[in-house]
């Protein structure tokens, strides 16, 4: 495989310009630590910032490089979960959908580099103020569930111009490698993924669901708030969006 380098690549220290995105429903440890084999970066989905929940996967990657996610409103509620993440001395910790100031600074005095995933604008030049190393442009694309209105061909390009030299990372409907080149022509310096990697066999989501996953076709994907999994309840083997 032909290496791509970029300021992504040169500044996490990885082969491929590829994260994997921290879904605490899919990214446990097993499949952070196969994205990092792989060459990219694998980051652990913190199940709300559970600190159980961390520390189960982390032992899971090994000695593997892994970083670690977190939703900010749920670490807000539960900040005890950060300290148990920079115990283990991550590469990077990547935190979304909230305010990532106070969070920024223990972060980054633990040698860990700060990613923010960013869903509009003003997100973007607040999470640049706040020293973000990496910013994530989500675009509604992403899962369904983004919080933004616009869709990422257009919100990549408008991050990148405002964040000056911070490297960003694309999010939002990328599964391959047509989507990474895309991504690098609007300016980012490597992709997020995380639909793309659930129904790997290293992901937590249950059999059931990477099957229905892998089954469905593009059209069949749904906007909404919740996504309820009945193949992770006994007696059920489908899944279905939820409004």
């Amino acid at each position: 495989m032909v290496a791509i380098e970029t300021p992504l690549t040169r500044l996490l220290g990885i082969a491929h310009p590829i994260l994997l995105a921290p879904m605490g429903s899919a990214a446990g440890g097993k499949l952070a630590a196969a994205v990092t084999n792989a060459g990219g970066l694998g980051l652990i989905g913190s199940g709300y910032a559970d600190a159980a929940t961390i520390k189960k996967e982390l032992a899971a990657a090994g000695n593997i490089r892994v970083g670690v996610g977190f939703i900010t409103w749920a670490l807000d509620k539960n900040p005890e979960a950060l300290d148990v993440a920079l115990a283990a001395q991550p590469p990077a910790v990547m935190i979304s959908f909230g305010e990532p100031r106070p969070y920024a600074s223990a972060i980054k005095d633990a040698g860990a580099k700060l990613i923010c995933q960013v869903q509009t604008l003003a997100q973007a030049v607040e999470a640049a103020a706040a020293g973000a190393d990496i910013i994530v442009a989500q675009g509604r694309d992403a899962g369904g569930h983004s919080g933004t209105t616009r869709g990422s061909m257009g919100f990549i390009p408008a991050v990148v111009n405002a964040v000056g030299s911070i490297p960003v990372v694309a999010a939002g409907g990328i599964s391959d490698g047509r989507g990474l080149a895309a991504a690098l022509a609007l300016g980012a310096a490597g992709v997020l993924m995380g639909t793309r990697f659930a129904a790997s066999a290293e992901s937590l989501w249950a059999e059931a669901m990477k099957r229905r996953l892998v089954a469905a076709g593009s059209d069949e994907t749904e906007q909404t708030r919740s996504l309820i999994s009945y193949g992770m309840f006994p007696g059920r083997s489908n899944i279905r969006a939820a409004p």
